[in-house]
């Protein structure tokens, strides 16, 4: 089992790989939506969600190889001749078929998601022609971003994705600026998968054993088929409510609503991308726990990452709802309206609620269980849709929050069942964590009250920001309130600080 102080660097290498991306994103978004307008915007926001979706679509074949590597990096390096070129044809197989099947139907999902409409119809389906082909090249590319995950090259993983995420927005911002039309975009995201995946593979090299002899070999990947299945079965829901929405958004409403909606999403679930990158390292580490038949060791880590995320999501989620108003009006200007205010609110709590369940979900394919996953994964997909066909054509973007808010409060039952599926007990002193919590929650309430309607610029928003978030670790330092992992933390924090105040 890995040292504590190497799992905490771990994640907070996580972190980084999503704090990074999200103010690039953060920055250069609203310069975006005022440039091309909210329906062209949408369109764009449609489009670059191409790779995310082509990423999950690989029959599950990324986390068993990801679970299978990171045991065999325990052991030396990869073998490249048959380990690395099977995963790489399979890959390919699955991208061109995809891609072709994007390729065929482009005028059809072109007039569907109202690009044509808002292109023109010779725009339109060249934009979705070239996703296709980003699709292809998507899932080509897998390998090199495969093996860093099951190394735990977090660190490589961070910069990798500043970044390609600082290059293609400032990139698409550069581009549109001097009139070029959005496939050129599309066409600047596949020059930078395959610098990222080049980039990533050199980083990579040594821990790849080149001598082997070259054949392709079935039997790995039918060695993990069941668990594959049922990752991908958990992986296509997935990207149908998180990536499908914005376009189902589009063709039950509108692009200018989708682009909106995606505004809203892409700052309300960092909630939820920043538990996945800091519990980025679980997966293989509980992978080498589950191997090892140390089930204690588990119970511990699913407590304290309980602890954790909580500690987390809470101090952030308050001053959100609070500040949401204010926010929205300074990031986004005229196209801050209340319903757009009140979409946002809805969707930072269900999201914050979707988070909640990321550990045990990790902890839960960890362990070679992936049927659950799976079909709560499409119950939540039976609910977002069946609450966005009847809500989005009636109550717009407020109707398409409430839908993922009901869909993602399955992941509550998922999470419970889940724990006792596992055999994970209650954590001790529970009441009086969420006691502290509790307390936490009041007093930021309370500063946020006194101080928020004073606020009218970035720089006041930002300083309450900041002082409410402290505020909620403040008041349960001095009522002995806090998590272990945060008296630890603090801890750390006072040994590294006593030399600096001697001086």
């Amino acid at each position: 089992m890995r040292p504590p102080r190497r799992l905490s660097a771990r994640a907070f290498w996580g972190l980084a790989s999503w704090v990074l991306p999200l103010g690039v994103v953060f920055v250069v978004s609203p310069k975006l939506l005022h440039l091309l307008g909210a329906e062209r915007f949408g369109v764009l926001m449609i489009a670059l969600v191409t790779p995310l979706i082509a990423s999950q679509m690989e029959l599950g074949i990324t986390s068993a190889a990801v679970r299978r590597l990171a045991g065999r990096f325990q052991v030396g390096p990869i073998d490249a001749g048959a380990t690395l070129l099977t995963l790489f044809i399979a890959f390919l197989v699955i991208g061109l078929a995809l891609g072709t099947v994007v390729w065929a139907v482009a005028g059809p999902v072109s007039a569907a998601l109202g690009f044509d409409e808002t292109l023109g119809p010779a725009q339109g389906p060249e934009l979705v022609r070239a996703c296709a082909v980003w699709v292809t090249l998507s899932l080509a590319s897998l390998i090199p971003g495969i093996m860093a995950r099951a190394a735990q090259a977090l660190v490589l993983i961070s910069i990798v994705q500043t970044l390609s995420t600082l290059a293609l927005w400032v990139g698409a911002w550069a581009l549109l600026q001097h009139g070029l039309p959005l496939v050129s975009i599309v066409e600047l995201g596949l020059a930078l998968t395959l610098i990222a995946a080049g980039a990533t593979l050199v980083a990579m090299r040594r821990q790849i054993d080149w001598s082997g002899p070259v054949r392709f070999s079935p039997h790995q990947l039918t060695a993990d088929a069941r668990f594959s299945a049922g990752m991908f079965a958990a992986q296509a829901a997935g990207t149908l409510v998180n990536q499908g929405d914005r376009m189902l958004v589009a063709a039950l409403g509108t692009p200018a609503m989708a682009g909106l909606y995606a505004l809203c999403v892409n700052i309300a679930n960092k909630t939820v991308a920043a538990v996945v990158a800091i519990t980025s390292f679980v997966f293989p580490h509980v992978a080498g726990l589950q191997s090892a038949g140390q089930h204690d060791a588990t119970i511990g880590l699913v407590h304290a990452l309980d602890r954790a995320v909580a500690a987390l999501l809470v101090p952030v989620l308050v001053p959100g709802l609070l500040l949401a108003g204010t926010f929205l009006r300074l990031w986004l200007g005229d196209f801050a309206t209340s319903e757009l205010t009140l979409t946002f609110r809805i969707l930072l709590v269900a999201f914050a609620i979707l988070a909640v369940a990321v550990p045990i979900s990790n902890v839960l394919v960890a362990s070679g269980r992936s049927g659950m996953s799976a079909g709560y994964s499409w119950l939540t997909v039976a609910v977002v849709f069946g609450a966005m066909g009847f809500a989005v054509p009636r109550f717009g973007l407020i109707g398409a929050a409430v839908a993922i808010f009901l869909g993602y409060s399955t992941s509550l039952l998922f999470a419970a069942r889940a724990r006792r599926t596992l055999g994970i007990p209650p954590a001790e002193r529970r009441g009086r964590f969420w006691l502290g919590l509790l307390v936490g929650c009041t007093a930021q309430v309370a500063l946020i009250a006194t101080l928020g309607p004073s606020v009218s610029g970035w720089l006041g928003l930002l300083a309450l920001g900041v002082v409410a978030w402290a505020s909620f670790y403040l008041v349960r330092t001095f009522a002995v309130m806090l998590t272990p992992e945060e008296e630890e933390l603090l801890q750390r924090f006072s040994k590294v600080g006593k030399p600096w105040l001697k001086h």
